[in-house]
């Protein structure tokens, strides 16, 4: 049955609203075109927005002096909305989960700009003061994660269905993973499925009362993609930018903190089971 056109506009409107960037420099949503617009960055949204502006200030500061113009970052509230934002290009370049970042460039034909982490580990983690010692006992409790299309949550369902649990604990959806500790420390959560470097970019007030449970198989890290509608010049300055961005070493190396690097074609390959995950849940509704 063909959609009536205003209900058809109303439709591409909503989706469009809610796909929008939450700007995290402070500034309005910047005009894409015009001359001495800045840059724009969307982030993968792991962490609270006021976590994401902290952590990746010094790599905005980087660009911006090194390209010689403004950078505005902003992230999405959550995943999904995320991927409907880089599929509509309303950003020049984003940040994104390894396996989104394939299908992005398989599917809505972004190129890869530079890689973060080689690998990091997804980690199972529950109170101090909690009587699990091993993945049977989290059965009939609740396991909070960030949504179905990040992928430390697919790897963390996997690792459930691994484990019998998958039916038998009740899976909370956070939006960020701040929100998940949050949970785990009001007692709303039985344990918590993150990446282990996202936890060393957390605000000082996110309550830290949790031990590893369980430490599942490494990830790759977030990588960066550009729109295919950016301008050769500016996604080859943009592209030398980042692959100049060294970490800082007096900090922990996370997805913020961490030497870019090119993306080697083996890497995105290798992430084609993963994406194929992430196409079927965006098509799922």
């Amino acid at each position: 049955m063909t959609m009536p056109p205003d209900r058809a506009r109303r439709r591409f409107a909503l989706s469009a609203a809610l796909a929008a960037p939450l700007w995290l420099t402070g500034r309005a949503a910047p005009a894409q075109g015009r001359a001495g617009a800045p840059l724009t960055i969307t982030l993968a949204p792991f962490l609270s927005p006021a976590s994401l502006l902290a952590a990746f200030r010094p790599l905005r500061e980087h660009l911006e002096r090194t390209l010689g113009r403004p950078v505005a970052m902003s992230t999405t509230k959550d995943f999904r909305s995320l991927c409907e934002s880089v599929r509509q290009q309303q950003q020049d370049a984003a940040m994104l989960p390894a396996h989104l970042a394939r299908l992005a460039i398989a599917d809505w034909g972004h190129r890869a700009l530079a890689a973060t982490i080689d690998s990091l580990d997804v980690v199972v983690l529950v109170r101090r003061d909690s009587a699990a010692t091993v993945p049977a006992d989290l059965r009939g409790g609740t396991v909070a994660m960030l949504d179905p299309l990040a992928l430390t949550a697919t790897v963390g369902r996997q690792w459930l269905q691994e484990q019998g649990l998958l039916g038998a604990v009740s899976v909370q959806t956070t939006p960020s993973i701040n929100s998940a500790l949050f949970a785990l420390d009001r007692g709303d959560a039985q344990a918590i499925i993150a990446g282990h470097t996202q936890l060393l970019g957390l605000s000082v007030s996110t309550p830290r009362n949790d031990r590893v449970l369980a430490t599942l198989r490494g990830i790759p890290g977030p990588i960066y993609v550009a729109r295919p509608g950016l301008a050769a010049a500016d996604f080859e300055a943009l592209q030398a930018a980042m692959l100049s961005f060294r970490h800082d070493p007096s900090r922990a190396v996370t997805a913020a903190n961490s030497s870019l690097h090119a993306v080697p074609p083996s890497l995105l390959e290798q992430l084609d089971p993963l994406a194929a995950i992430a196409r079927r849940t965006l098509a799922g509704g």
